[in-house]
């Protein structure tokens, strides 16, 4: 198994516990690396490699390799590869300066259409507006003096740690956000319209690469991360790529990668 398919499968197993910034580490890794590189393939040099490169940035190094350790650890796990190349990951210590911890300022941009980023917007805005209803639920359910056994009062505090917790999610997704309006020569990447050719049946079918926040399948439009968009993601026109689906193995052949102006 290649690279590419391994983290395919990896992201269709953990998709729904990974944020769009660690399906952005990780398409980055695994283009780094190389797609069509097999498992057993990688070496612990080439690991370093890119752990040593990330920490040289700066910034958020944790952030940008947590992920990627977390991945190297499934290989083992699921006996893809047989050395656990997390080790080989080192990620050092902030520097304590003054009893304070020092480091350089995080900033990751999150690739994302300009439609995208609207959404994210519009959905903070939404929940922001929500923060005075559920404030006034808690005042109301604490007004009951039986805290034994408040239900009202324990699911509204629930329900604003999911709120303020999506709030800050989304804040920070903003912040990180970089709209992709045009690219060429870098692959399959979130903006993208790629026709594919299904090797098997010979019929193309054509999506559009958008963020997870995006996804309409029955527009044809694709996550990044999903296992479509994730086992194209980075290849270029020629490549020839297998997606796990419920009915098996498909095989495809990316035949176009067009970038529009305007998402």
């Amino acid at each position: 198994m290649d690279i590419g398919n391994a983290l395919t499968r990896y992201l269709s197993e953990r998709a729904h516990k990974l944020d769009s910034y660690a399906h952005q580490e990780l398409h980055r890794f695994a283009a780094h690396i190389g797609h069509s590189k097999l498992v057993e393939q990688v070496k612990a040099p080439h690991v370093a490699d890119y752990a040593t490169t990330e920490v040289s940035k700066g910034g958020d190094i944790r952030g940008r390799l947590d992920p990627v350790k977390a991945f190297l650890k499934y290989l083992k796990t699921k006996e893809l590869h047989t050395e656990n190349l997390s080790a080989h990951i080192k990620i050092p210590r902030p520097s304590m300066k003054g009893g304070a911890v020092s480091t350089r300022p995080a900033f990751q941009t999150m690739e994302m259409t300009q439609s995208g980023l609207e959404a994210r917007k519009k959905e903070l805005a939404d929940l922001k507006g929500q923060r005075p209803e559920i404030v006034q639920a808690i005042r109301t359910a604490a007004a009951d003096k039986d805290f034994r056994e408040n239900a009202p009062l324990d699911a509204a505090r629930e329900e604003q740690g999911k709120i303020e917790a999506r709030i800050r999610d989304l804040e920070e997704e903003i912040r990180r956000a970089e709209v992709v309006d045009a690219q060429g020569g870098s692959g399959v990447g979130v903006g993208a319209t790629v026709t594919l050719r299904d090797m098997d049946s010979g019929k193309d079918v054509t999506y559009t690469i958008v963020d997870t926040m995006e996804a309409d399948p029955i527009s044809f439009k694709i996550s990044v991360s999903s296992p479509v968009g994730a086992a194209i993601a980075g290849r270029s026109e020629g490549a020839e790529v297998s997606v796990q689906t419920p009915k098996g193995a498909r095989r495809y052949q990316i035949n176009k990668v067009k970038f529009q102006v305007g998402h």
